[in-house]
């Protein structure tokens, strides 16, 4: 399993700011709804659908679609609340 390397917060706002980075909200969708600080900008990406996916073993095509709204050409802040 690879595991990415955590980044504090002045760290991740600096490349929020600069559009060097994108955030990526995976807040489990049944907290989601409760939670009311979010991210402005940020891209939500509920986990449980790519999850089930990977569990059953899916083809990656069909787990990647869940991405597609994810610019590949920026750095990835996913973040949970």
């Amino acid at each position: 399993m690879m595991i990415a390397p955590r980044i504090d917060v002045a760290a991740a706002k600096a490349k929020l700011d600069s559009g060097e980075a994108v955030a990526l909200d995976v807040t489990s969708s049944l907290v989601y709804p409760a939670v009311s600080h979010r991210l402005p900008g940020a891209i939500r990406v509920p986990p449980e659908p790519i999850i089930r996916g990977l569990q059953a073993a899916r083809p990656a095509a069909e787990i990647a679609r869940y991405l597609e709204s994810v610019p590949p050409d920026r750095e990835i802040i996913a973040y949970c609340t």
